[in-house]
């Protein structure tokens, strides 16, 4: 899973972390914590996933 920030645009990816990674301006993070299981936190209203075909989807609307 690929997560973009919206703030600073960083792009995270679970899949080539063998851990905890944080934007660097700080407002998202993801954590592969194995077995395929990807932890997403932060602001969801400034992160959104990036899907395979290059489209971006939000996490979280109000």
């Amino acid at each position: 899973m690929k997560i973009k920030c919206l703030i600073c645009n960083d792009i995270l990816d679970s899949a080539t972390s063998h851990g905890f990674i944080e934007c660097k301006c700080g407002v998202c993070h993801i954590d592969n914590i194995g077995n395929n299981l990807t932890r997403i936190g932060g602001d969801f209203t400034k992160i959104v996933t990036l899907k395979e075909d290059g489209t971006e989807e939000k996490l979280f609307s109000k």
